[in-house]
């Protein structure tokens, strides 16, 4: 990456992308409505996914094949909202990491991993429905075997992105000054 100091040093260019402290995106308005979005979203994701994960587990009747998959579904999505949505905005509106050097590859890794169960959760829920529209005779997989199906979702997504985490690191650029300008987390 390359950064060009002006004469006036309070802006540098990275990639092409002139980043002023007067621009929009330093402004405080600016960034009390990202986080202030970025709060509604959590929230309504928050309380919407366990409300899901409550319903099923709750009631009995609620115990189907099909809603263990959904309620892994909101399960990944609460991992997503808890995992994705602080250190994405904080990190995307500072534009540094601002966790340090021990949370980079965790962070890296486990946001990885919320993103993948949920992408391979909808693929066992595909399979679940394309068996039952194809073979509408035979009887439908059993609890216990989508339970199974679930903790090998886990598994899969867990190994499929283990180098996220085992490759993350968190990088200083050094300015021609030779001051830090900021740490990047880089995946």
């Amino acid at each position: 990456m390359e950064y060009n100091l002006t004469e006036d040093n309070d802006t540098f260019i990275h990639d092409c992308e002139v980043i002023h402290p007067n621009s929009t995106l330093a402004s405080v308005y600016f960034q009390s409505a990202v986080y202030s979005m970025y709060a509604i979203i959590f929230v309504v994701s928050l309380i919407g996914n366990s409300f899901v994960c409550y319903i099923v587990l709750s009631s009995p009747r609620m115990r189907t094949v099909t809603n263990y998959f959904i309620m892994n579904l909101a399960v990944g999505d609460v991992l997503i909202t808890i995992l994705c949505v602080p250190f994405t905005s904080v990190s995307l509106l500072k534009q540094y990491w601002p966790f340090g050097s021990v949370l980079c590859p965790i962070v890296s890794y486990s946001q990885a991993l919320s993103v993948f169960v949920s992408a391979y959760t909808l693929v066992a829920i595909s399979i679940d429905k394309f068996m039952i529209i194809m073979w509408p005779l035979k009887p439908r997989i059993s609890k216990s075997f989508a339970t199974s199906i679930i903790m090998l979702v886990w598994l899969i997504a867990g190994i499929t992105v283990l180098p996220s985490g085992t490759f993350a690191t968190l990088s200083n650029d050094i300015a021609s000054l030779g001051t830090s300008l900021y740490e990047q987390c880089d995946k």
